[in-house]
């Protein structure tokens, strides 16, 4: 018998159910559906019994946080929420608050849903007072009650974290024609934190071993925008932002397999591009007059306790948490740079130095649809954004006869 004091946590909901079920009683399951802002802070001492660390730099930690602050809309769908098991539920239908009580932290607690639970956590920590009310993000949180067999509690622990997610089809296909990529990444400081198949580990130098935070599809993604056989002023590469299936179901096409490893020699300046864009955004969005720390979906870390964000590919630190939405269509304008013949592509000049020129007039571009919009997801989508990026880079390529 448990002779710790128990804890009791009350929170708001916006639904509950109680999942019937035919086997003991005295168990039971719940499920809710939480607005993000309201779950506890809590819940953070009581992450014992969850046998993986939620870390917020791991790959999957960044696709949770990239929806998060990219489509908050589509949070409920696409993540799939908490897991707790406590010793008692009970709901307040007039109120619609939730009470539970937890007293044992080797039986009670977070048991899935960690790194959630972490990315939300920092995600409430980097917004304002006025951000906090608006929020309109949801999760789903199950809850198992009186599970208090010490053993039964390992087993359901043991059981939501070991199940394996089917491998895409797709990732299977693709898995042979990484080798160009590898070959040209091989001496860049991010080389071995890619991951070119699910679940792939690195050891690092004491010997621990975890999980590459670098997918496969987001740097493929990015050279899905260099394109320039595939897209023109018209047509943009919008899905590379969109959705990372449609990137690979682009690279492994028959069409496009040969052709595109012409690309792939580009990639080490694409993706170096891709990490000055995220840095210098910001201060020039700002120079022109704007707030970049204002724009919805962007969170400024430079007042808080939180740690910096590290760019993956340059390995230096923003002062902010920016949606891809806002990176993709300035990144996807340079093509405008590129040289493609049969054999090979090239740059008619450097990629880096150029943002630097337009960066504030790019940032202006973004700026006013962000603020029309404010929704990142919705921008990120906009044919109108990608165009006018595009536009003005396009000019300034033919006015210098490149």
């Amino acid at each position: 018998m448990n002779n710790q004091t128990s804890t009791l946590i009350k929170f708001p909901v916006v639904s509950f159910r109680k999942i019937e079920s035919p086997y003991d009683q005295a168990s039971r399951d719940y499920i809710m559906v939480v607005n993000i802002k309201d779950i506890p802070a809590i819940l953070d001492e009581w992450r014992e019994i969850n046998v993986r660390d939620a870390k917020l730099n791991s790959g999957v930690a960044r696709k949770i946080s990239e929806t998060l602050h990219d489509d908050p809309d589509s949070f409920f769908f696409k993540n799939r929420g908490m897991t707790i098991i406590v010793d008692k539920a009970t709901y307040d239908n007039k109120k619609n608050v939730v009470e539970i009580e937890v007293s044992d932290k080797k039986r009670n607690g977070l048991l899935d849903g960690g790194h959630t639970f972490k990315v939300i956590r920092e995600y409430l920590e980097n917004i304002t007072e006025d951000e906090l009310v608006e929020i309109k993000a949801f999760v789903k949180i199950e809850i198992l009650e009186g599970v208090k067999d010490y053993e039964s509690v390992v087993g359901i622990v043991e059981a939501r974290n070991t199940s394996t997610q089917v491998k895409e089809q797709s990732i299977q296909e693709l898995l042979q024609k990484y080798e160009l990529v590898k070959d040209v990444l091989k001496n860049e400081s991010y080389a071995n934190r890619i991951a070119y198949k699910e679940f792939e580990l690195t050891e690092e130098a004491d010997g621990e071993k975890k999980a590459k935070d670098i997918d496969i599809r987001e740097i493929l993604s990015y050279l899905m925008c260099f394109d320039v056989e595939s897209y023109d002023n018209n047509a943009h590469p919008i899905k590379a932002y969109s959705t990372r299936s449609s990137v690979l179901d682009y690279f492994r096409s028959n069409e496009n397999e040969k052709r595109i490893k012409k690309y792939i020699p580009l990639l080490p300046q694409v993706l170096e591009l891709r990490d000055v864009i995220y840095l210098e955004l910001p201060e020039a969005y700002n120079k022109i007059g704007g707030k970049f720390g204002a724009l919805t979906g962007v969170s400024e870390l430079s007042n808080k306790k939180k740690n910096k964000t590290l760019l993956p590919f340059t390995e230096k630190e923003s002062s902010y948490i920016i949606p891809s939405g806002f990176i993709y269509p300035i990144l996807a304008s340079f093509r405008n740079l590129i040289n493609c013949d049969e054999k090979k592509c090239t740059w008619k000049a450097d990629p880096i130095k150029f943002f630097r020129e337009y960066k504030e007039q790019l940032a202006e571009r973004v700026g006013e649809q962000a603020k029309e919009f404010r929704n990142p997801n919705k921008l990120g989508k906009d044919k109108a954004t990608w165009g006018r990026c595009y536009d003005l880079i396009q000019l300034e390529v033919l006015k210098r006869n490149l």
